[in-house]
């Protein structure tokens, strides 16, 4: 698994986007972001929910809600996001840090 990709998660569709560090490897759990359709979402903070384009889709990452999961539950990746590294670790700190 590496940070930053997209999987499906467990038997539906939903997607979430891995955030956890790479050095954590070791752990049965990874920390992730829910990617819900744009379409899906009535409102949205553009710090804290950035967008991505995922085949041709739009996606909002819903910062803040944040979860572990179990390592098991995240299938093949669909995408990856690590291009994006930079406004998706602002929207983190956003959540955390308040700017």
């Amino acid at each position: 698994m590496a940070r930053f990709e997209v999987y499906r998660l467990g038997h539906g569709d939903a997607l979430a986007l891995d955030l956890q560090s790479n050095l954590l490897d070791g752990l049965h759990t990874r920390i992730v972001a829910p990617l819900v359709r744009e379409s899906d979402v009535d409102t949205f903070v553009r710090w804290l929910n950035p967008r991505f384009d995922i085949d041709g889709e739009m996606y909002v990452m819903l910062t803040e809600f944040l979860a572990a999961v179990p390592a098991k539950e995240l299938r093949e990746p669909i995408a990856d996001l690590s291009h994006k590294a930079d406004t998706i670790i602002a929207a983190t700190d956003f959540l955390f840090q308040g700017f």
